[in-house]
């Protein structure tokens, strides 16, 4: 393959104490965190829109904020919740606690949230470089309708889910030994009857007597039409209700792909709209419930479940989920189950939590970058945990911890892999998000 050389003059646009890259769940709560923190901070993010996973890729409910009945993640991820509870868009789920959520409401209060806080949006901006100058990302590079532009910061947060800008400043990342988990392409539809048996109880995830968000009939189903080669493959099935509206959020197409490798993520992602529209049409053939159905949307990217994680100073492993390990600094309860979906067919593996689970704030950090935080699905962890920690309210919480490091890293001065470990402790207890 031949090469091109390009020089390019690129312009300062801003400089700032913190820089975030990326808005979805981690990268949002990120920013909030160190502006509320009074560090003068960017936030990048390549849609026109805050949410990622769950207003671009329609994964609701938002899952992870409480364990065994209680409720185990607090601080800006719940305080979103209330917001948006105020508005009448949002619904917790108990009691497995899960959040029901309009996503439209959910755009509205994020952006909200970041403005009130003095976080400057980069929105419509996609990371592509960053500058690193010995053991410090100086700059990220960003590309727009303006052109190639720079931002300057005293400490960068990696929350685009990839891990896109530890990667670029060269972070070691873990071997993938196994394969990756699928990426899913949701959808809404609208002109569903969700009054009857078949829809009623589990467009709710809420775990009342024991019912589980799959829906087992349609699965049974679903599993007949590939064995019949209707369709080439399928996950769940989940649907789930969309607040203020008679809406459902569909979670049900599957495709093995690396989502990092730009070839390999464009044939699943059309492989999978192809999906959407075979598997509609199943379900109107087969339940009335769906006669009437209309697909109104589909996410603007495929879901991502899994994909680059860093070389951290530590890596969480199964032997720190085994409920008993409590780290030195935590910056997060977990509390959904290990969820490993199957790359290849409809399987999926759930390992229950059998205790209290935490992420470690050395997940976060690689030893040699002084002033590059991860945070978000592309922490340092090991296939099983993961699983568990790549739902929402986690990211989210691990997020606002992000913000917390990196304040304290503008004061300090230390590097991020060696801060005064119970000054952090005693900001996060203060903060009140890890409960």
């Amino acid at each position: 393959m031949k090469a091109v050389s390009v020089q390019k003059n690129i312009s300062v646009v801003g400089e700032y104490d913190v820089v975030v890259c990326g808005g979805g769940p981690a990268g949002l709560v990120a920013a909030i965190s160190a502006a509320r923190c009074g560090k003068k901070t960017a936030l990048i993010e390549r849609y026109g829109f805050l949410g990622g996973t769950a207003t671009g890729g329609y994964v609701v409910p938002i899952s992870g904020f409480y364990f065994q009945g209680k409720r185990v993640v607090g601080g800006i991820a719940w305080e979103l919740v209330q917001r948006l509870e105020k508005l009448g868009a949002a619904q917790v789920e108990l009691p497995k606690g899960h959040v029901s959520v309009n996503l439209e409401y959910y755009k509205l209060v994020a952006q909200q949230m970041a403005m009130e806080s003095g976080v400057s949006l980069y929105t419509n901006c996609y990371l592509s470089d960053c500058i690193v100058e010995k053991q410090r990302v100086t700059h990220a590079i960003i590309e727009s309708k303006n052109g190639t532009e720079a931002i300057r910061g005293q400490c960068f947060i990696d929350a685009t889910g990839d891990g896109n800008l530890c990667y670029m400043a060269g972070v070691p990342m873990l071997q993938q030994t196994e394969e990756l988990q699928p990426v899913s392409l949701c959808f809404i539809i609208t002109g569903v009857d969700t009054s009857t048996e078949l829809l009623r109880d589990c467009i709710h995830h809420n775990g009342k007597d024991g019912k589980p968000s799959c829906n087992a009939e349609i699965r049974r189903y679903l599993l007949e039409c590939v064995e019949k080669g209707k369709v080439r493959q399928f996950g769940g099935p989940w649907f789930n209700a969309l607040l203020m509206g008679n809406s459902l959020a569909v979670n049900i197409t599957r495709a093995n792909a690396n989502a990092t490798d730009r070839e390999d993520f464009t044939k699943a992602e059309c492989a999978l709209r192809e999906d959407i529209f075979r598997i509609v049409e199943l379900l109107r053939e087969k339940y009335p419930e769906f006669k009437n159905c209309e697909i109104v949307s589909s996410a603007v990217n495929a879901g991502v479940r899994e994909t680059r994680h860093i070389e951290g100073v530590h890596t969480i492993t199964l032997k720190d989920f085994g409920g008993e390990a409590v780290p030195r600094c935590a910056v997060a309860h977990c509390a959904h189950p290990m969820d490993i979906h199957s790359a290849m067919g409809a399987g999926q593996k759930l390992l229950s939590l059998k205790g209290n689970c935490y992420v470690p704030y050395e997940s976060m950090v690689a030893k040699g970058f002084d002033n590059l935080i991860a945070a978000g699905r592309c922490i340092s962890s090991e296939k099983e945990p993961y699983a568990s920690i790549r739902v929402q309210a986690t990211a989210m919480s691990i997020g606002e911890a992000a913000g917390l490091i990196a304040d304290l890293h503008c004061i300090t001065g230390a590097p991020v892999y060696d801060l005064p470990v119970e000054q952090l402790k005693q900001r996060i207890c203060k903060q009140n998000f890890v409960l």
